[in-house]
């Protein structure tokens, strides 16, 4: 079966030109269906761009080449050791791999847990070709096994639906990675996205060297301990909250891990700070997607507020808040305005002392603004 050969309306192309790597159903004037592998030309018919074609989809074409490449097994093999490199020395036995539209694979995500991977699909376009990607994939990183997490909901507006279960090998029910020298249990197959919060590397690194011997630390949406044990480890005294039991079972098992010992809580995040009365050093502020949408982006940023709100007076001073999104539509600039209005709010001065994306293994694609989604704010409480 021949290509799908997509025509889209006058000055569309411009976009794709410039390294956007989608094409929304409204950008289109008339499609030729054939095979999944789609060609986009501009109105006047010249060739723009080869990617992946999704039937029925918002989002009917996404980037994989500007030339005419055959996008089979070995094209792919490239593709993802290409993506390898460009990671260089991660100081981690867990990172992400494949990075969707930043390496140029749009609709595939793909980490590395020790010698085994952890796969999702988000595109009707990557799952007609999945078969082949993960036979490039055992011959690019000859994994011990493979494990899809494609159960994220958005795949319904692919037409397609979630899907979880064993592709490759045996795969343990739990194992131990190692990340800057520290342990840490994992459940892929359980636990939130692939298993482990990999695009928070960078931020543990820089919380641990905010603390000190002694420092009182709250870890709010603590999830299994990952910046709880960093703070452990460097003489922090931590309260690690969270809804989810099995998550700070889990925590406690992370610390004792690495000779430490931490205190839980099962509460809700955002009640316990309106309702504690004790003070911290640190509190870290990383809450799960609250929504991707872009009608819901208030909402986002009223958590961003609330956050800091409630947490200023929860703070020491000089006290540290690092606070999180981890949705395009919070803009750096949106979380530094809701951040000043909670501050404003309460009558108390702050310093925004640094801000941090995610790291270089979720590399941000400046030409796809999308694919910059995690935003992290260290706010410092100061007096005049």
């Amino acid at each position: 079966m021949k290509e799908t050969r997509i025509y889209l309306k006058k000055g569309k192309e411009r976009k794709v030109r410039n390294l956007y790597p989608w094409v929304y159903r409204d950008e289109v004037r008339k499609i030729e269906e054939g095979d999944v592998v789609a060609d986009v030309f501009s109105h006047e018919g010249v060739f723009v761009g080869r990617g992946l074609y999704s039937k029925g989809a918002r989002i009917v074409w996404r980037f994989l080449s500007r030339e005419y490449d055959p996008i089979d097994r070995n094209f792919f093999v490239r593709r993802v050791e290409e993506a390898l490199n460009r990671r260089g020395k991660i100081n981690s036995t867990a990172f992400r791999v494949v990075f969707s539209e930043s390496d140029f694979l749009g609709g595939l995500m793909v980490d590395r847990y020790n010698d085994g991977l952890v796969i999702q699909v988000r595109s009707r376009g990557m799952e007609e070709v999945k078969g082949t990607v993960i036979d490039a994939l055992t011959e690019a990183l000859s994994p011990s096994f493979i494990y899809e997490r494609s159960d994220m909901e958005s795949r319904r507006y692919e037409g397609l639906e979630p899907v979880k279960g064993p592709v490759l090998g045996d795969v343990p029910d739990r194992l131990t990675i190692t990340e800057n020298g520290i342990n840490f249990y994992v459940d892929v197959v359980n636990g939130l996205k692939t298993g482990f919060y990999l695009d928070q590397r960078r931020s543990r690194e820089y919380v641990a060297d905010l603390i000190d011997e002694g420092m009182e630390v709250l870890d709010l949406f603590s999830y299994t301990g990952g910046f709880s044990v960093y703070a452990a480890l460097r003489g922090g005294r931590v309260l690690a909250v969270d809804t989810k039991e099995e998550a700070l079972d889990l925590a406690r098992e992370n610390a004792r891990l690495n000779g430490v010992e931490i205190r839980t809580l099962r509460y809700d995040a955002f009640k316990f700070l309106g309702e504690t009365e004790d003070v911290y050093d640190v509190i870290i502020a990383d809450p799960p997607a609250i929504s991707k949408r872009k009608d819901e982006r208030k909402k986002i940023l009223g958590a961003v507020w609330k956050l800091t709100y409630n947490s200023l007076p929860r703070l020491k001073v000089p006290g540290h808040l690092y606070v999180c999104t981890c949705s395009y539509q919070a803009s750096v600039e949106d979380m530094v305005k809701y951040v000043r209005l909670a501050a404003i709010d309460r009558g108390t001065p702050v310093h925004i002392r640094a801000i941090l994306i995610q790291p270089e293994d979720h590399p941000f694609l400046p030409h796809f603004p999308e694919s910059l989604y995690l935003k992290c704010l260290h706010v410092v409480k100061v007096e005049v």
